[in-house]
């Protein structure tokens, strides 16, 4: 089958590998579409950061159809749409008992341990993968992921109805976060962003109120807006100490802050304001992935109460991703969630 294999760094090569075999437990998934995450471009760019086995195909969002069950598979069949989690836990760990899948202490993650979506056919454990409600397009399919990610992010910080969200940065992360924050009931919704083009989708998205980081102080703004207090959740999807110092300075006293935003660059550092931290009590969280949150998010896009497609801005063929990869960092102001046709 084709794959896109990543070598080295700025080394990717559309090659052919052999197709994934199917244990009793397994799903061979037909790939229709998958996302690029940022974590894929920083890869590119960067790694091996996250990589354990390289050579290997990348990509860890897809939609696709099932090609073959595993003779102890129930509940799928040829044919069915479907996505799934990109990765197999080990289902008995002490993590896994508690179906907090995403901490499992043996995971094998497509895209990092074995070969990722970035292929024509992808192998799963069924009991991660998900059928597709009838009305929801394969397209929309591939961006269940990065929702799940924001879905968990979002339950993490315990938002209630009625209360004050800050979103640093309007990536595709950022504008799923201000649409799942919506849907919620959050009352203010103040997304920073210092691409107006971006500004404009995350009002599209469900903001309520949108900042220039250029030219106003988000800080000030978000007091300002949500009665003097600061917000009640803050979340940097960006991932740079600038933007980390930001959500947390805009956080009112006992707020939440989550840190969802990934910059791998050569050094990362992630520093914690620990004098803040202590003199305004608060409640710093990361968020790792999901679990049962994934079937949530297909239940909900089932029903029409998310629409995760939104976020997408380009698609593009399969054979074309080499040269993307290649022109990502000219071109990246230009892009929000970017797919892969691959089937």
């Amino acid at each position: 089958m084709k794959a896109a294999v990543w070598h080295a760094q700025r080394d990717m090569r559309i090659e052919d590998i052999p197709e994934p075999e199917v244990g009793p437990e397994d799903v061979k998934i037909k790939v229709a579409y998958a996302g690029i995450c940022h974590t894929d471009v920083f890869e590119y760019l960067y790694g091996p950061q996250t990589i354990f086995n390289p050579p290997i195909a990348l990509g860890h969002e897809f939609s696709g159809v099932v090609e073959e069950v595993g003779e102890a598979v129930t509940g799928l069949e040829k044919g069915d749409a479907v996505t799934g989690l990109p990765y197999y836990p080990c289902w008995e760990c002490y993590y896994c008992e508690q179906e907090k899948w995403n901490l499992c202490l043996n995971p094998k993650a497509h895209g990092m341990h074995i070969h990722g979506t970035f292929a024509e056919y992808v192998p799963l454990h069924y009991k991660g993968v998900y059928k597709l409600p009838e009305g929801v397009s394969l397209e929309e399919a591939a961006t269940v992921e990065p929702t799940s990610v924001v879905y968990r992010a979002i339950k993490r910080s315990g938002l209630q109805p009625g209360e004050n969200v800050f979103i640093v940065g309007a990536g595709p992360v950022g504008l799923l976060m201000a649409m799942v924050a919506k849907h919620k009931g959050a009352k203010n919704i103040i997304v920073s962003e210092p691409l107006e083009s971006r500004r404009q989708k995350a009002l599209e998205m469900g903001a309520t109120h949108v900042l220039n980081p250029e030219t106003e102080d988000p800080i000030s703004r978000v007091a300002e807006i949500n009665g003097g207090v600061g917000a009640d959740v803050s979340f940097d999807a960006v991932g740079l100490q600038a933007s980390i110092d930001t959500a947390v300075y805009s956080t009112r006293k006992d707020g939440r802050i989550g840190l969802l935003g990934f910059a791998f660059y050569e050094s990362p550092t992630y520093p914690l304001m620990l004098l803040a931290a202590f003199a305004c009590e608060y409640n710093i969280f990361a968020t790792m992935g999901y679990n049962v949150e994934m079937k949530e998010v297909v239940d909900l896009v089932g029903k029409g109460e998310l629409h995760p497609g939104d976020v997408v801005s380009n698609i593009i063929p399969f054979d074309q991703i080499v040269d993307f990869f290649d022109h990502f960092e000219e071109n990246r102001r230009k892009y929000l969630k970017i797919l892969l046709k691959i089937g």
